[in-house]
């Protein structure tokens, strides 16, 4: 598996999927920002960088959890019949990530219910520390709210889980949350410029995923018919 492209389409993924994010996402966030101390934009700043570090973080840690979870589950196969569903998978997920993308496909919401009854029992404690009166309680309810029920990032987590390690499905998510980073932020004019652009790149950024998990998926299997034990 390439780990380099899995990393940059990862981060294209967030990018161009942010439109999702900031629906899920976006009024907690802007919450957050006007939560903050009055009187001094570093602090606003602050609020939302807390909020976020806070939400990659938990994304960070549930990588890692996968993707060893991935790892001990394919420990039992040769290297390289593993590596070969590793690439598989991978490909087909940035395929339904894809689709999403590019026309809106249906099937990650149907994983969003997935996560439902663990956020029930979450939310609550998300809402206590609402709002937050200092960065560290915004970290926390960064963290919090990574648990929120959310198809792109549950696909993400698919993506972590045949990484291959805990460090590389930690890699995978953290690639995924910078990549959400501008939109979500939204404290500078150039995260503002690019929030009103997503829209318009989301098809574009979804083609090119598309094509990532097609070429992703297409390359073990062109290996497998034109190696000399293939069929």
């Amino acid at each position: 598996m390439d780990s380099e492209l899995t990393l940059v389409a990862a981060l294209l993924i967030g990018f161009v999927g942010s439109t999702h994010c900031l629906g899920m996402c976006g009024g907690i966030a802007g919450a957050l920002g006007s939560s903050a101390p009055k009187g001094s934009g570093l602090t606003a700043a602050s609020y939302a960088m807390a909020y976020n570090t806070g939400r990659i973080t938990s994304y960070a840690l549930f990588g890692a959890v996968v993707g060893f979870l991935g790892a001990v589950a394919g420990s039992g196969l040769d290297t390289q019949t593993w590596l070969g569903v590793l690439r598989g998978a991978t490909g087909l997920v940035m395929i339904a990530i894809g689709l999403y993308l590019l026309v809106n496909w249906s099937g990650l919401r149907r994983i969003e219910a997935l996560g439902a009854g663990l956020w029930r029992r979450i939310s609550p404690l998300a809402r206590r520390l609402m709002p937050p009166r200092n960065q560290l309680q915004a970290f926390a309810v960064g963290g919090l709210w990574g648990w929120l029920p959310c198809g792109l990032v549950y696909t993400m987590l698919l993506t972590a889980a045949v990484s291959g390690s805990a460090i590389n499905g930690a890699s995978v998510m953290i690639a995924f949350g910078m990549g959400t980073l501008p939109a979500m932020a939204g404290v500078t004019a150039v995260g503002n410029l690019l929030r009103r652009h997503l829209f318009k790149l989301r098809r574009a950024g979804g083609a090119l995923i598309l094509a990532f998990g097609v070429w992703t998926l297409a390359t073990p299997l062109w290996h497998a018919f034109h190696s000399p034990h293939g069929m």
